[in-house]
């Protein structure tokens, strides 16, 4: 899965299984995206709580992880990062049932989402958010 790529064909072509795998490229990239939620109404800590376990529940069975989520309460919005287990990159098909879980909760009014990132590089692609 080669989605994003801060290397050329050629450089890559050039550097051999160790320096890719210390370098995180090639077929040792990661990828993954920001999720940003915005609240029906701010989330006390009863709140924040349920939303914890519905995303545990959530990404168990995907096999991905969120990280970053809470925040002061009151929470109207809070953001994290969406990223894989085991040095695994995020599918799109783990990314779409992530945020099709995420919009069906009854306490989350708005679901963004950013482009693909690379977990290693990340400041070799623009994290732009984009509503869905």
């Amino acid at each position: 899965m080669n989605i994003i790529s801060s290397f050329s064909r050629r450089r890559l072509a050039r550097l051999n299984r160790r320096q890719r795998k210390k370098l995180c490229v090639g077929e040792f990239q990661q990828v993954g995206c920001w999720i940003e939620l915005s609240f029906t109404q701010p989330l006390d800590e009863q709140g924040l709580d349920q939303l914890l376990e519905a995303a545990e529940g959530l990404t168990s069975p995907l096999g991905v992880q969120l990280g970053g989520l809470g925040g002061a309460l009151p929470l109207s919005q809070t953001e994290a990062f969406l990223g894989g287990v085991n040095g695994q990159s995020v599918t799109q098909e783990e990314r779409d049932a992530m945020l099709a879980g995420l919009k069906a909760l009854p306490q989350v009014a708005q679901v963004r989402v950013s482009d693909w990132i690379d977990v290693w590089h990340p400041g070799t692609v623009p994290a732009s958010l984009q509503t869905v």
